[in-house]
């Protein structure tokens, strides 16, 4: 969770596994049902912050991939939906975690770049970052052949691990393994990305 359209959770439940996708768009997991749905993978609507009820104690493990945490208004929100996830797994369950490493991040700043897409999309980004509260703000424009200029805006605040390893102690979590990215070399000050790994205590 967040499972957006559905392509791991997907994939998840073809390797065996009992799944549950959770995501906060109707559009999206329309777009994941239509993947499919059975009686290992079903999809509910709701909002992180706020897991049903019935899913106390439920799950071997609860994943959230590709930078989908941080995009609150309020750092709280963040911290609720950590104890949520803490919630619905079971007593001796994972989080696996992925997302922006702020110390990376930051050690490597990319303020602009540009890049060609397929079908002569020019995708330009301008990007800032507030220290004080640890927001990245990114400024997209999208150009293509005979298409009207397309601007969009979206802010994530990033996190070190140390802080996120607190709001999972805080919530009973305790990260025992953490890494750069989606690999097996260990997380450093300058991984853009990292992979953490905390269990249920």
């Amino acid at each position: 969770m967040p499972c957006g359209q559905g392509r791991h959770a997907h994939l998840l439940a073809e390797a065996g596994f009992k799944v549950d996708g959770l995501d906060y768009s109707k559009h999206l997991l329309d777009i994941a049902r239509e993947r499919g749905t059975g009686p290992s993978l079903k999809y509910t609507q709701g909002d992180m912050r706020r897991l049903p009820a019935r899913w106390s104690n439920r799950f071997d493990a609860v994943i959230n991939l590709f930078t989908s945490f941080g995009f609150f208004t309020s750092p709280s929100d963040d911290a609720k939906v950590i104890c949520e996830f803490a919630r619905v797994l079971a007593p001796g369950g994972a989080l696996i975690w992925h997302g922006g490493n702020r110390d990376g991040v930051v050690s490597r700043f990319l303020a602009r770049d540009w890049w060609e897409a397929g079908e002569g999309t020019v995708i330009a980004h301008e990007r800032s970052f507030d220290s004080l509260s640890g927001i990245l703000t990114i400024d997209s424009i999208l150009k293509g052949d005979g298409r009207k200029i397309e601007r969009r805006t979206h802010r994530i605040r990033l996190y070190t691990p140390t802080r996120l390893a607190e709001l999972c102690a805080d919530a009973g979590l305790v990260v025992e393994q953490s890494f750069d990215g989606f690999s097996r070399k260990p997380l450093t000050r300058r991984s853009g990305e990292m992979m953490l790994v905390a269990t249920k205590q």
